[in-house]
């Protein structure tokens, strides 16, 4: 029983970054190709506009002011790092952790780039345990 819960956390973990990357994918490319005007569809039409308006505020305090597409561009790199970090993690490859990490220092350089702290805090914070509970795991996890 011992040697098969690693297994499982393991299998979690990865479930969980890599079901979180293809979302972030996902819905940066239709929020792109919605700003993009690839296509009109009116639920998207909102949260267009709601990322625009935020960083119309964000931006005026912002190391690195960034557009709508560029912001639509982070966030699609952080699913890559995710999916890529949670398959690679999941073979037990150093880079599954490197890319989860790059995740990790993304999400943080978000929130120093706009010199605020938000309720998404607690999403980088999630990430960080989940990743130490991964290391860990997969070290114990039988070959």
């Amino acid at each position: 029983m011992t040697r098969s819960l690693p297994v499982i956390i393991v299998t979690c973990v990865c479930a969980i970054a890599f079901s979180f990357g293809l979302v972030r994918i996902s819905v940066s490319l239709v929020l792109t190709l919605q700003a993009l005007g690839a296509f009109d569809i009116a639920a998207f039409r909102e949260p267009v506009m709601e990322v625009q308006e935020f960083l119309s505020i964000q931006n005026e305090q912002a190391l690195i002011p960034l557009s709508p597409l560029s912001y639509f561009a982070v966030i699609a790199f952080m699913g890559l790092c995710l999916v890529l970090g949670a398959i690679l993690s999941w073979l037990r490859k150093p880079w599954g952790y490197r890319l989860l990490g790059v995740y990790l220092l993304a999400h943080a350089g978000l929130f120093v780039n706009f010199q605020t702290i938000n309720p998404k805090i607690s999403i980088l914070i999630g990430g960080i345990i989940l990743l130490i509970i991964l290391v860990f795991s997969n070290q114990r996890r039988p070959l």
